[in-house]
């Protein structure tokens, strides 16, 4: 990016950007579609009907198809809440976090958030910001660290103060085994939770469960092996610690009511809305969505970490031919999409015979 740019671009900004590179690149993009299915051929080619925007179909024969679709369950559709008993005489409504637009479509309304990970967070941020009455429902324990000393300690010296140009410090982040890290991540997490202890403790105060990541180790092996769990805060914390977004943690969920929750040491919550920021499910689910139940059980895991630290089945061979999974925060694709294009094109000219494969 530019040199001018903040060090945490706002989401319009990166879009534009996104959409100029397109432009200049003179890449073939198509927004306003949707795969509706990609079928494997004894060819080895592979038919992908695309709906476009304006409702017509086309059917694309090619070599290869990377599912890019992000780390949820579904890449067409939505996702579902879990069931919880009572929730058919709920007379409020109930919905995924997948589907949640804006909080002014909550006006007037109580809301409950089940969840307290990055989307419930936003979200109850969202509805307080806009005079919603909002409570969050934290079911176990969240890693938490702030912006503020949060990248300092984990990756100020290589991304931002050591003049090192981004591919250069791309390079040297991907040479660190992720096992290794663990150790010498729990030094960094416990300075780092020292710098945020006022925020820290008064989350605490409120009765908000705090853990240190995976193995102690933060949030990056918490997203490599869980997908969530944590939050970067970007302001939500402190709205928790003042009181300003309701917490509710001390009791499980035990069934719906007519009007809201009741929790199992008889407390409850009235509610007109409750989200569900639950997680994002199965990664494998999303493929499933697209080349159906039958090819993608023929595919690995994907995501989480193997005996050796490495990510399951993202940027690699996945198992069938001409299918692979791109996936992960933008830094892993920034450097990761160029091996994988490496090895299609290795494959394309027929120099990939024999290769490793996990």
């Amino acid at each position: 990016f530019p040199s001018v740019w903040p060090v945490f671009s706002p989401a319009r900004k990166f879009a534009n950007w996104l959409e100029n590179y397109a432009d200049v690149m003179d890449l073939n993009v198509w927004t306003s579609s949707v795969v509706t299915s990609a079928v494997s051929e004894d060819s080895g080619k592979w038919t992908v009907t695309v709906k476009r925007g304006d409702g017509k179909e086309r059917a694309l024969r090619v070599n290869h198809v990377v599912s890019a679709t992000g780390l949820a369950e579904t890449s067409i559709g939505t996702l579902k809440p879990p069931y919880v008993e009572g929730m058919e005489i709920f007379k409020g409504k109930v919905l995924h976090s997948f589907e949640h637009k804006r909080a002014l479509d909550y006006a007037g309304k109580k809301v409950v958030v089940v969840g307290a990970a990055t989307s419930a967070h936003d979200i109850c941020a969202d509805c307080y910001r806009h005079g919603v009455d909002v409570t969050m429902y934290q079911r176990s324990s969240t890693y938490v660290f702030s912006t503020k000393n949060g990248f300092k300690y984990l990756t100020d010296e290589l991304y931002l103060n050591s003049g090192l140009p981004t591919h250069s410090a791309d390079l040297l982040k991907a040479s660190f085994p992720n096992l290794l890290g663990t150790e010498l991540n729990v030094r960094s997490v416990d300075a780092l939770a020292e710098a945020d202890k006022p925020l820290l403790d008064a989350l605490r105060a409120r009765g908000f469960k705090l853990n240190n990541g995976y193995k102690g180790a933060g949030q990056l092996l918490q997203f490599l092996t869980k997908k969530g769990g944590y939050y970067i805060d970007v302001g939500a914390s402190q709205l928790i610690a003042d009181g300003k977004i309701k917490l509710k943690s001390n009791s499980y969920m035990k069934k719906f009511t007519e009007n809201g929750i009741l929790f199992e040491d008889g407390t409850g919550l009235p509610a007109d809305v409750v989200v569900f920021a639950t997680g994002v499910g199965e990664t494998k689910g999303g493929l499933k969505s697209i080349v159906g139940t039958e090819v993608a059980d023929k595919c690995g895991p994907i995501w989480g970490l193997n005996s050796e630290g490495e990510l399951y089945g993202v940027w690699r061979d996945l198992g069938v031919r001409g299918l692979w999974s791109a996936t992960g925060h933008l830094a892993a694709c920034r450097f990761h999409s160029k091996h994988l294009a490496m090895q299609i094109k290795a494959l394309e000219a027929g120099l990939l015979k024999e290769r490793y494969s996990l």
